[in-house]
């Protein structure tokens, strides 16, 4: 079922979802919350419009199943996939250590804080 350089969205009830690295293209494209856990993105199909426009504008190959069935498909630019990909890896990335810092910054005091800003405003970076 599973075809490279191509997403594929399932379409559950009223909801479509795509898995794995297809849910971190959505992610990127769209800005679809990836849920890390169960590997991700879902949305209502009152967007489906929206998606299946932009992965059209981006020429990106796309299969709707349901029932494990396509029931649309788009042939888009091969090449495009790999790209959008790499890109959302990229950010995924970014945005993992973003969350981290944050987290971090989360369980530090007041002054630990004030420390740290006038770290970064001063242009220092060692502790004081």
């Amino acid at each position: 079922m599973r075809k490279n350089n191509c997403i594929s969205l399932y379409k559950a009830g009223k909801f479509y979802n795509a898995f794995g690295d297809d849910g971190l293209v959505l992610h990127e494209l769209l800005g679809y919350r990836y849920i890390e856990h169960r590997q991700s993105v879902g949305f209502p199909e009152s967007a489906f419009l929206k998606v299946k426009t932009k992965l059209e504008e981006e020429r990106i190959s796309y299969e709707v199943y349901e029932k494990n069935e396509i029931v649309v498909s788009f042939k888009g630019i091969q090449k495009n996939y790999a790209n959008a990909l790499k890109k959302a890896v990229k950010n995924t990335a970014i945005e993992e250590r973003i969350n981290r810092i944050k987290t971090m910054i989360d369980a530090c005091s007041t002054e630990e804080l004030e420390m740290i800003l006038r770290c970064l405003e001063d242009g220092k970076f060692k502790q004081e």
